[in-house]
């Protein structure tokens, strides 16, 4: 290739980019990506194939780039808190700085292949780093595993934009994650536990609510039909190749009715996105309604969302696509979740249960370890029916309670 040919192929990459940012995987053609790039069609297929095949080269490179920055982190006569911290702090910058196309990742689904391999490559960098530290003895025995796709959970959660006031400086948030990181959640207050109590154990959860005192009609029972079929479509095949005949199909109503309760595919996932954020709730806190300490409603509540993920594991794919199909969506859909937790927070932070880091940092953090854990062992597991090991549970509990400090 000459001189010339190779800027021109890094053009249209540049250019490709920005196209994916701004319309996403399923929005961008080759059409405006070569309009930016100013060059004509056939310009662009003597460099690539197809959308897809520039879409996975910008994949390649930014992996690429990532892998080299962490390889040339100097560690020289730092000792391993400095060192942890500049891996954070690294993680933390390319999250940011890489964030639309994390959402593409999410929003494409190129058969999950290149969403799991680009973070499976993140993922295996920190891997070796945090067993280099076990074999040094400078953290506990952690599940490394656990600790590295937690870790870019948290950086992804506090890369979303929950508030356009955010005030806390890139650095500030990576000094929050590395103490986080460290120490966990448990607060300096004494945990009275039952005798019978263990990692696992769950309270009886409360009883549901009762029904309510008229009967749904007609057009809510539709409704909550449609719900349940765009659950299984849009699970199995995404929200841009599931068809309104599908769901129509599967719910066993006419189009017509379809669009009696909904203007489009694009409401319906609105629709469909704020009911399943309010039944995952409702579920959450019937499950940690018994408990009394904060740190027993926080292990209990993991145990409920891994337990209601098995259960609708088709409806979590859902959250990540709606992140470029309906942004204001999404973001609702996290803060949503994030309001009460905060509330939950502070009122253990005020008993001594919970240690004293901004609530808000806080609920975004375990939320992003937790989301990124539920896609990893379940969301992307290949076995329709993956089954969790006990031991997984214990290690993220631990990890999340008491950070991965040597004790």
């Amino acid at each position: 290739m000459t001189a010339k040919g190779a800027a021109t192929r890094a053009e249209i990459l540049g250019k490709a980019h920005e196209v994916f940012k701004d319309m996403g995987y399923y929005g961008s053609s080759i059409a405006e990506i070569t309009q930016r790039s100013g060059v004509s069609m056939a310009t662009f297929y003597q460099y690539f194939k197809n959308k897809e095949e520039v879409f996975l080269e910008l994949n390649d490179l930014i992996i690429s780039h990532f892998t080299e920055q962490v390889e040339s982190l100097s560690e020289r006569g730092l000792g391993f808190e400095d060192r942890l911290r500049n891996s954070i702090r690294l993680l933390f910058d390319h999250t940011r700085n890489n964030f639309a196309f994390h959402r593409i990742l999410g929003e494409a689904q190129l058969t999950d292949q290149v969403t799991v391999a680009y973070y499976e490559s993140i993922a295996r960098l920190y891997r070796e780093m945090l067993r280099r530290e076990i074999g040094y003895g400078n953290i506990g025995a952690v599940d490394p595993n656990i600790v590295a796709y937690g870790l870019i959970g948290i950086c992804y959660f506090n890369s979303l934009e929950w508030d356009a006031n955010q005030t806390r400086s890139p650095q500030e948030i990576s000094d929050l994650i590395m103490d986080l990181v460290m120490k966990g959640i448990n607060g300096p207050s004494p945990w009275k536990r039952s005798p019978d109590w263990d990692f696992l154990s769950m309270p009886d959860p409360l009883p549901l609510e009762p029904e309510a005192t008229f009967p749904l009609t007609k057009g809510e029972k539709t409704r909550r039909s449609i719900f349940h079929a765009a659950e299984k479509v849009f699970g199995q095949y995404g929200f841009h190749r599931a068809g309104i005949a599908d769901i129509t199909r599967e719910a066993g109503v006419a189009q017509g009715t379809f669009y009696v309760h909904f203007a489009s595919k694009g409401d319906l996932i609105e629709g469909f996105v704020r009911y399943i954020n309010h039944e995952m709730r409702c579920e959450l806190q019937r499950v940690v309604g018994k408990t009394e300490d904060r740190r027993d409603a926080e292990r209990v509540g993991i145990l409920g969302f891994f337990e209601f993920l098995l259960k609708h594991r088709q409806i979590y794919r859902v959250v990540p696509e709606c992140e470029m199909i309906r942004r204001e969506v999404a973001l609702w859909y996290y803060q949503k979740m994030a309001r009460g937790y905060i509330q939950g927070l502070e009122n253990g932070m005020k008993r001594g249960e919970i240690r004293g880091l901004p609530p808000d940092f806080l609920a975004r953090s375990v939320m992003g370890i937790v989301h990124f854990l539920g896609l990893k062992w379940v969301i992307w597991n290949n076995n329709p029916r993956p089954a969790i090991p006990e031991q997984f549970y214990k290690d993220l509990i631990q990890f999340i309670l008491y950070g991965i400090k040597m004790s």
